[in-house]
């Protein structure tokens, strides 16, 4: 069972690290309204792939927690293993936006927050989990 657990965790951090990657191979990219609508796309799909982790992490630690990245970032942070909440739900929000219509104003606003600190959270995020779990 133990190496079921950290079989699954390392399958959900990998997705999420190549999430992550192509967010970065994007956000490379000068701007552009093609190269705008990947970022949003690509943060959609990393934001996805890191609460599912941080999920995997912490359900494996013993936490009960709803598979939800409502719930799931309140404990994650409780945890440390992020270190804004505020910053982590703004993301979730813009997440949320993202997912249910398209408005172009508000994508050039959500890949200006990627780039200025979704990114960031991102790669603090990585690291951490790289700490903990070499």
């Amino acid at each position: 069972m133990v190496g079921e657990k950290v079989e699954r965790l390392a399958q959900q951090r990998g997705y999420f690290e190549q999430a992550l990657a192509r967010l970065q191979e994007a956000l490379a990219e000068p701007e552009s309204s093609f190269v705008r609508d990947s970022i949003v796309k690509r943060f959609e799909i990393t934001f996805e792939m890191a609460w599912k982790t941080m999920f995997r992490f912490l359900v494996d630690k013993g936490e009960r927690v709803a598979p939800k990245a409502w719930d799931v970032l309140p404990v994650a942070f409780e945890s440390l293993l992020i270190d804004d909440p505020a910053l982590w739900d703004r993301m979730r929000q813009y997440r949320n936006d993202t997912s249910h219509e398209y408005n172009e104003a508000k994508a050039v606003e959500i890949a200006a927050f990627v780039r200025a600190h979704g990114l960031g959270a991102f790669e603090r995020f990585a690291a951490e989990m790289a700490r903990r779990v070499p």
